[in-house]
């Protein structure tokens, strides 16, 4: 079951029209291609939609996928794994984590999401970042276009910013505050705060104490 079609049962066993079920959080035409599995969705419009109609996050995320409380902990664990021991500078550890991570029961989607995280942490670890164009690419693909921004891919720039020119990551993290400064989501603006931290950084290495 896709997340539009469990939505969209939930809306006709509440006996709501979209406009009703969505209120002013997704245009109605936006929400209907939604349902039809047309137009993807964030998490924090989708979390918002449950709450704003009184649905369990737990019970419908239960519902869409058996494993995903367990693979959700899953993820936690092997992003906290990968973090420390990039911290630890313990190359041969990151390397067993992404091993560990291709061996998973994890879903494909969140197998591929998690390599690649794993390979940034390794390019980061080995200093290759600036020379891999290969593993640069393929973090520019799963970023997109700002407006397609969530927290996952909050999360996934903030740790790839290194990928980026200086003027690049103006311009992307510029973008992001302007995007996300009033949101009430403590996670994203934690998430802000890391970025600002790293723009600087970048910043002063590049001499550029202006900006």
């Amino acid at each position: 079951m896709t997340i539009g079609e469990l939505l969209r049962e939930y809306r006709v066993g509440q006996n709501k029209k979209q406009k009703e079920f969505t209120g002013e959080i997704l245009s109605p035409s936006y929400y209907s291609k939604v349902e039809k599995g047309k137009h993807k969705i964030t998490a924090e419009d989708l979390i918002n939609i449950l709450i704003y109609n009184q649905i369990s996050v737990k019970q419908f995320f239960g519902r869409l996928d058996e494993n995903y409380e367990k693979n959700q902990l899953l993820e936690e664990q092997l992003n906290c794994l990968l973090a420390q021991a990039y911290f630890q500078n313990d190359k041969s550890k990151l390397e067993e984590i992404r091993q560990e991570i291709n061996d998973s029961c994890l879903s494909s989607k969140a197998k591929t999401y998690q390599l690649l995280y794993a390979d940034i942490f390794l390019a980061l670890a080995n200093d290759t970042l600036q020379n891999n164009k290969k593993l640069q690419d393929k973090v520019r693909e799963k970023l997109f276009s700002m407006d397609k921004f969530d927290e996952a891919k909050i999360m996934f720039y903030g740790n790839s910013m290194r990928f980026y020119s200086p003027s690049d990551n103006k311009i992307i993290s510029q973008g992001l505050i302007r995007k996300y400064r009033n949101t009430n989501n403590i996670i994203i603006q934690k998430y802000l705060v890391s970025i600002c931290v790293n723009m600087s950084i970048i910043l002063i290495e590049n001499n550029d104490l202006k900006d």
